[in-house]
């Protein structure tokens, strides 16, 4: 005897035999779909499912619980979870979750389960020591800490946070004047002259009087410019840029570390 497969789920490449119910369940409870129940449909995205349920006053039905409600919004808001972003409606938690996958994946982490507002937000997030090792040790004997990337040790000295009395001025000047004299990636009649006075710790920092003398040589990003080093290297670092002279730039940065460790 042969028992012919009446349902069979081409997307999830699954077979349910004869049974309707089954396969109805899978429709209903698999983030792959979106199964309007009363009217034994099925929709393209989640956002076209819920365009649905929100127009049609007859689906008084809730496809989670499978029960009838006086109002699905009210019982929507009190029994399931809402995207925050697209506004859609999941079952719980873990529903969301799966939708988050599926349909944000741009702007979602899985492993810490936030959901970000830009893409941008999520490569710098998964760029930090979060999700990444610090394997970036500062050269200077009397400081020694450990950072995720390089654009986080120029920061760091940018910041005036290192032992060694590095600070933004001094990245400025020691690589503008001293590592990069070619200007590859720095223009250096642009670099805001040392200052003679003292500025308070609790002031910001010039960031070269607004202008930026920093520079991409990637026709990419249009030789995009920038205030400060740390800003350039964090730019080369999360953008797919062509990387021009990318050789060149590690043996600048060494350049400029050699000199912090004399200090």
């Amino acid at each position: 005897m042969i028992t012919l497969c009446r349902y069979e789920c081409k997307a999830c490449h699954q077979h349910f035999g004869q049974d309707t119910s089954i396969y109805e369940r899978h429709l209903l409870e698999s983030g792959s779909h979106h199964y309007c129940k009363p009217c034994q449909r099925e929709f393209g995205s989640a956002k076209a499912l819920q365009a649905h349920l929100d127009q049609s006053q007859k689906h008084m039905c809730c496809r989670w619980c499978q029960s009838d409600v006086d109002n699905i919004r009210s019982h929507n808001q009190k029994y399931h979870t809402q995207c925050p972003r697209c506004k859609v409606w999941c079952a719980n938690m873990e529903g969301l979750k799966e939708h988050c996958l599926q349909t944000h994946s741009d702007v979602y982490c899985a492993p810490c389960q936030t959901l970000f507002t830009q893409t941008n937000n999520l490569i710098m997030h998964l760029r930090s020591s979060l999700h990444q090792p610090k394997s970036v040790r500062c050269p200077h004997a009397s400081c020694g800490k450990d950072f995720v990337s390089t654009s986080a040790l120029i920061g760091h000295f940018e910041a005036g946070t290192c032992p060694s009395g590095v600070e933004l001025e001094d990245v400025d000047e020691y690589f503008g004047h001293h590592c990069d004299p070619q200007q590859w990636f720095v223009r250096k009649e642009l670099i805001f002259p040392q200052r003679v006075w003292e500025i308070p710790s609790d002031h910001p920092k010039h960031k070269n009087c607004g202008r930026k003398p920093y520079i991409c040589p990637s026709e990419h990003c249009a030789h995009a410019t920038f205030h400060s080093l740390s800003s350039l290297l964090l730019h080369r670092e999360t953008r797919t840029c062509e990387m021009g002279y990318r050789h060149e730039l590690p043996k600048l940065l060494q350049h400029l570390f050699n000199i912090v460790v004399q200090l």
